[in-house]
């Protein structure tokens, strides 16, 4: 029994793994585009981070920032995970160039007008 259940676990980890470069390989592969664009949502996922068994004190929670974005109303979105400093940069329905490759994010250009709120 214990044999099949390390089995499922070298198995799965080969999945997992296997899956992840093939996603890497596959977007490294895909042209880059280049599509006019307006944010359409943002939104943070959080994760507990790792601590140690000594640790006494709770870990910080890690933090992946996400932005949505849509070509045209009625397309449906692309969502891709940014930096922070572009997630906070990027404001609710600025437009702009989205530039990517496959399901790999490269850039988002805004346009000079949509970021200005002075």
């Amino acid at each position: 029994m214990d044999k099949l259940v390390l089995w499922g676990i070298v198995v799965i980890a080969f999945l997992v793994l296997g899956r992840r470069l093939y996603q890497r390989f596959y977007d490294h592969t895909q042209p880059e585009h280049s599509i006019r664009v307006t944010v359409s949502g943002k939104h943070i996922k959080q994760f507990m981070g790792r601590s140690s068994k000594e640790e006494t004190e709770l870990p910080a929670q890690r933090q992946q920032f996400y932005v949505s974005f849509r070509a045209r109303p009625g397309d449906q979105e692309q969502e891709f995970q940014v930096s922070e400093h572009l997630y906070e940069q990027l404001l609710l329905n600025s437009t702009g160039t989205l530039v990517f490759r496959g399901r790999r994010f490269i850039a988002f250009e805004p346009d000079d007008t949509s970021q200005d709120s002075d």
